[in-house]
């Protein structure tokens, strides 16, 4: 690989050993993947959460802190395995937290900045069109790709942690204009949308699409942010897909020809009776009378709390069941100071703050969960062996509240 007079200084350790380990790691990683070169990364979403780091994960980000390693450019990282506030309280296991802890403890000796979120871009970590940033987590990935217009690949943990210590990643995949380019295209025939049927159709297109670049066709420009960021999750759960074009209304799509004068390999249309189908078939067999409600993956935005505490107005959660939306610290701020989260506690509905239940137990006993998330339909029946209901944000307000 060719390097500049800067990569060859942190190389040759004049910038520290973990940036010197870091580089030496980042260079094996782009020989094996026949780069010729880095790219500098203007951002990082890293992970450190125990339920998937795990003992090794752990070390590994304690021994870069011992080491000095910094974290020269901007730094976030996905949702923590515990709810910071409430851990305690709700149950969960005193060494696990005690771990989790630990990996906090570590990424603040790094300096990241404890966001805990897969929504990084709700709190100003919003990189531009065309910017190089070094992402995990795959629904950042794709909003980031899809949504912004950034460049990054789905960046694994223990990459991703290099690349905020050195600023760099080896230039290949999704990194390469060539690499960008839409490979097959879905029509989407349906008529008006819902706002599950967004996440639905990210189902759909990620088992059609599988690692491929889909163009979306269909999608009207009214789509919110909110939309997309549940279609780009769901898609990179049901599949592999860490880009995708929705003519008219993502950067690419608006700004390029985003087949670049190429045919598409294969056009597929999804229908309402497509997305139907696939929404019932996204419910457990045997599925319940839902005990649990859980909401916001990827992390619900602040509209979002602010549209589920009017659904819930009036209501209160039924003796024997729970309600546990799923956000940042900053959407708790907010709710709190608007008066919104004194209003969701007194209807029973818990605001879980920092975690997300695909990568932390599940306490309480709960068997049968209702969500509104195609991603958490995705994940959850296999990570806790419950059954799941797939519904509208409003079934789930009246599954489990009266």
């Amino acid at each position: 690989m060719k390097l500049t007079d800067t990569e060859k200084r942190m190389l040759d350790g004049a910038q520290g050993e973990a940036k010197q380990m870091a580089l030496e790691i980042l260079m094996q990683i782009g020989e094996a993947l026949e780069a010729d070169s880095f790219v500098e990364v203007s951002s990082v979403q890293a992970m450190a959460h125990f339920g998937s780091l795990h003992i090794a994960g752990r070390d590994w980000l304690e021994k870069l802190a011992c080491l000095g390693g910094k974290c020269c450019v901007p730094t976030t990282q996905d949702p923590a395995s515990i709810p910071f506030k409430c851990w305690k309280e709700m149950g969960y296991d005193e060494e696990y937290a005690k771990n989790q802890y630990r990996l906090s403890e570590a990424i603040l000796k790094l300096g990241e900045m404890p966001k805990w979120s897969c929504t990084p871009y709700y709190q100003g970590t919003i990189p531009r069109v065309g910017q190089n940033i070094a992402w995990a987590e795959s629904s950042a990935v794709s909003f980031a790709n899809s949504v912004l217009g950034a460049r990054t690949n789905r960046t694994p943990a223990g990459l991703a942690v290099l690349a905020a210590l050195t600023g760099r990643m080896p230039k290949y995949g999704l990194y390469l204009a060539e690499n960008r380019i839409a490979q097959i295209k879905i029509n989407i025939e349906a008529g008006e949308l819902s706002d599950l049927d967004y996440n639905t159709i990210g189902i759909i297109t990620g088992k059609i699409a599988g690692a491929k670049i889909p163009a979306l066709y269909g999608i009207p420009s009214s789509v919110t942010n909110d939309n997309l960021k549940y279609l780009g999750a769901s898609a990179a759960s049901s599949g592999s897909v860490a880009l995708y074009h929705a003519d008219g209304v993502t950067p690419e799509a608006i700004l390029t020809d985003v087949f670049a004068g190429k045919r598409p390999e294969e056009e597929f249309v999804i229908t309402r009776k497509d997305i139907n189908d696939e929404a019932e078939k996204m419910t457990s067999q045997g599925a319940g009378e839902a005990e649990l409600a859980v909401v916001g993956c990827p992390h619900y935005s602040s509209e979002e709390v602010i549209k589920l505490a009017e659904l819930a107005e009036g209501k209160k959660v039924s003796d024997g069941k729970a309600f546990w939306v799923f956000t940042t610290a900053e959407t708790e701020s907010l709710m709190e100071r608007m008066g919104i989260k004194a209003k969701l506690e007194e209807a029973g509905i818990r605001i879980m703050a920092q975690t997300c239940l695909v990568i932390s137990p599940l306490v309480g006993g709960y068997k049968n969960l209702i969500t509104d998330s195609g991603k958490f339909a995705s994940y959850l029946p296999s990570e806790h062996n419950i059954k799941i209901r797939y519904a509208r944000t409003k079934e789930c307000v009246e599954a489990v509240m009266k």
